[in-house]
Parts: C-alpha cells; structure tokens; sequence
C-alpha cells in the first residue's frame, strides 16, 4: 500500500469513528433528554403532592378544631337558661364566666346567628310546629337554641319552632 492508500484508509476509519461517535452522542442526548423531562415531572408532581398535604392538613385541624368548638356549644345552652331564671339569685359571676365562654368562641371566629323571621333549612332546624295567631305558616316563631357560624359556614342550625 502506498501512502495515499494508507491515509484513505485512515480517513475512512476515522469517518467511521466519527459517525459512530456522532451517533452515540445524539444517542446520550436523547437519553439526557428524557432523563431531564422526567425530572420535570416527578418535581411537578411532588410540588401538587405537597400542596394536597398542606390543604388536607388544613382541613383536619379546621375539622378538629370545629368538632371541639360543637362540643362547648351546650354549656352556651345551660348559661342561657341559667341566665334566664329570675330567682333572685346573683347571677354575676355566671354572667362573667358565660361572657368569658362568648369570647373565646368570637376568638375563633365563632358568631351567634341572627334572628330571622323566615325558616331556612340551611341555617334552622325545625324541631317542632305550633299554631299561631301571629306568625304566617312557615315563620319562625321561637328560636328554642341558638345557631352559631363558623367564619362563614354553620357549626350548629339554630333549633327552632314554626308557625302551621
């Protein structure tokens, strides 16, 4: 083999070197490519697991909290009537305490409902019907237990009696 012999074959050899070489990069691109565009994905994926997390969290301490807030709401009921009674008792210190017992609910975004004439099923439970001569049928004609409202949801319907 002369010399221009040996150097085409070199030159062949190395060309084929380099398509393979070429090859086997666009090969590993490829590859990084994908391996990049999942890393994407499962970071994606974490970051909407994480916010599912927090939000769930959220809701069962707000449930937490509502189911013990529901349970004080009976002692609001007995210092109600306690209050009512017009026995010639000194009712101060039941006062202070059913005012204490106010406050902290308030605190925790807890509000007595407002009176309303009409009954509504999302915020009243009927528990009785009654006659009345002065309230039109479906009126409320006396509220027998407070409703309370958390920020802006019910924790408890106000028990009421209706007009017939």
């Amino acid at each position: 083999m002369n010399d221009d012999q040996n150097q085409q074959h070199r030159d062949g050899q190395s060309s084929s070197q380099n398509e393979s070489t070429h090859h086997k990069n666009l090969k590993c691109m490829a590859e990084l490519s994908m391996w990049q565009d999942q890393c994407k994905r499962i970071s994606a994926e974490f970051e909407n697991f994480k916010r599912r997390v927090d939000k769930d969290k959220l809701r069962w301490s707000e449930m937490a909290k509502e189911s013990v807030l529901l349970d004080l709401l009976p002692f609001v009921d007995t210092f109600d009537v306690a209050l009512q009674q017009k026995n010639g008792a000194d009712l101060t210190g039941v006062a202070m305490v059913y005012q204490t017992l106010l406050k902290l609910l308030s605190k925790h975004d807890v509000t007595v409902m407002q009176a309303t004439k009409d009954f509504d099923p999302q915020f009243h439970e009927a528990v009785m019907q009654v006659q009345s001569e002065n309230h039109a049928s479906g009126e409320i004609v006396e509220v027998l237990s407070k409703g309370f409202m958390i920020k802006d949801r019910v924790l408890r319907p106000a028990k009421v009696s209706v007009a017939i």
